[in-house]
């Protein structure tokens, strides 16, 4: 079975295990295509080699030999090689297009690469191990994406060859997502970067040999916001011994460098925070921004008798949490019931809590709207009065994120209470519309390449626990009053990403949802079914943008799956 890749290149045989890759056809009329590009780049293949095996080199050359797209220069940077076999191979090449620099000592995988870079004289840089092959439309694409959008960094989706030859695990990645990026090298191959800009920055540093390229890359993003994403695969990571592409944990001197590497772009970018191990991902870590000064936290909760479920929400919050300068404000929607208003009474006699009535028929949003009005924090946390901290540092770990220039809403991952599986783990907006993403699985489960368990960027949090900086959420238009029940929390993260910034969810921060406690299910009768439908469809007619589209959902990945299965 075929999946709806661009231009279609993978088949499926139904399960996921069952992936292979189907080399693409060359389109009609190649030459013209390529000659009536507006822009037609010279790429500058740089290869770092130490003691690389010839039947390898043989079939790295083949793949760039068999590029559509002929306008590439492919420069080999040899590390004092051993290896005679290797540097007679080397020396054997003949082909003008092919330049070979022989190092005179064994100094690293960077040096080995600023070696080749030295020598290069294109426009663009694409890096490619000495192990790995490029598709044949690798370079094609990566022109057509020059000429149309002028970006500074490209990079594409990639998959792995066995040692038998099959292909296997495909690496269907989201487009540009920063927070991704300091929780993993997500972007890795195919890379592609200017070349005036890979000077600019310094080239690689040997100081990260381990992981050269992510540092190299968190320095570009740092100089531009021109990045691209082809959500094609374009490159074949090979698993020999000596290889990355097969297991991170033979190779700790590489987990070390990442983690380095991270730390001081946190340094250069002047943030302070620091890198925590991930203990059920070894080899993995996440971010924690420290907050910035000691802002006041407004936890803003809308509530209708519902005594008892509220009580332990606000219980929670009092008790469990770590960081102590919070309001609390609850948006008291009309209750009737004695047990509800006794227990409003107390709070309110609370130093940190403020009780807002407002009687008037349901609208999550304009509840939501009284209580940004009447808060007096920098940062806003929206928040169910269905759910129970967990996690005692939420709102520090929150807090440090939200602070983040290019950071919208933030959001944490939210479990079912009996069984602690996942409720909610970020927002994908599919083919039938916003889901939560890993629903019913194991809160420990690393997920589609770490996705459960590593801070990634979404197209949207739940408003069930969202925390955004008050300024942004005036800047966008608070919550949308016309979207009274459903989707509203979609909305306006929809809002955020017009205006530029990502969300980005903590799946280290916990808290259990007693889903659905206040109002009941939205599917629960016909007519509330019928009422979502139609509040979708109003979502799309605001946003037609993000209708059947997510910048951080592949479309190579199953239309309607909050797993991230292949489609197939």
């Amino acid at each position: 079975m075929w999946t709806a890749a661009r231009r279609g290149t993978y088949r499926l045989v139904p399960r996921r295990a069952c992936y292979t890759y189907i080399p693409p056809r060359p389109p009609r009329d190649l030459r013209g295509k390529i000659a009536a590009l507006t822009r037609r780049p010279v790429f500058s293949i740089v290869v770092p080699i130490y003691d690389a095996p010839t039947d390898v080199l043989c079939r790295l050359l083949v793949s760039v030999f068999a590029q559509w797209y002929p306008e590439w220069e492919l420069i080999f940077g040899d590390d004092a090689s051993h290896s005679t076999a290797t540097k007679e191979y080397l020396a054997r090449l003949s082909d003008p297009r092919i330049k070979v620099i022989f190092g005179k000592a064994n100094r690293g995988i960077s040096e080995a690469t600023n070696l080749a870079l030295q020598q290069a004289t294109g426009d663009y840089v694409v890096f490619l191990d000495h192990e790995d092959e490029l598709t044949e439309d690798c370079l094609y694409e990566l022109a057509v994406c020059i000429a149309l959008e002028e970006p500074d960094f490209i990079y594409s989706d990639e998959d792995k060859v066995a040692p038998n030859g099959s292909f296997l695990e495909p690496f269907f990645k989201p487009d540009w997502s920063p927070d991704t990026l300091m929780s993993t090298m997500y972007a890795c191959h195919v890379s592609c970067a200017r070349r005036r800009l890979i000077e600019e920055v310094g080239r690689l540093r040997s100081e990260f040999d381990g992981s050269p390229d992510w540092d190299l890359i968190l320095r570009i993003v740092e100089k531009t916001n021109r990045i691209a994403h082809i959500p094609r695969v374009l490159y074949h990571r090979r698993i020999i011994p000596s290889s990355a592409a097969g297991d991170l944990n033979p190779k700790p001197y590489a987990i070390d460098a990442g983690r380095r590497a991270r730390i001081d772009a946190l340094k250069r970018r002047g943030l302070s925070g620091d890198l925590e191990p991930v203990p059920q991902f070894p080899g993995y870590f996440r971010v924690r921004y420290d907050l910035v000064g000691k802002p006041l936290i407004s936890i803003i909760i809308p509530s209708r008798d519902n005594g008892a479920t509220l009580r332990r929400c606000v219980e929670s919050v009092m008790e469990r949490s770590s960081y102590r300068k919070f309001e609390i404000l609850i948006i008291d929607n009309g209750s009737t019931e004695q047990a509800t208003l006794d227990l409003l009474l107390t709070l309110a006699r609370s130093d940190c809590v403020t009780v807002i009535s407002h009687d008037a028929p349901f609208n999550f949003s304009k509840l939501n709207n009284i209580g940004a009005e009447f808060a007096k924090g920098e940062l806003l946390l929206f928040l169910n009065d269905d759910t129970e901290v967990v996690s005692a540092e939420w709102l520090e770990r929150m807090g440090g994120f939200a602070q983040l220039p290019h950071v919208g809403a933030v959001g944490a991952k939210l479990l079912y209470p009996a069984t602690r599986l996942v409720q909610h783990g970020g927002v994908l907006n599919l083919s039938d519309g916003p889901v939560h993403a890993f629903m019913r699985q194991s809160a420990d489960a690393p997920g589609y390449f770490g996705r459960n368990l590593l801070e990634f960027n979404w197209i949207a949090v739940t408003g069930a626990c969202m925390m955004i900086e008050r300024e942004k959420f005036m800047t966008v238009g608070r919550f949308n009053e016309n979207v009274p029940i459903a989707y509203n929390d979609v909305d306006l993260c929809f809002k955020l990403i017009r205006a530029g910034f990502f969300q980005v969810l903590l799946p280290g921060v916990h808290l259990l949802h007693h889903e659905s406690v206040s109002r009941g299910k939205d599917l629960a009768s016909v007519k509330k079914r019928a009422r979502l439908d139609r509040e979708r469809r109003m979502l799309y007619v605001r946003h037609p943008e993000f209708f059947l589209r997510d910048p951080f959902y592949s479309p190579n990945l199953a239309p309607n799956s909050d797993n991230f299965d292949l489609a197939g």
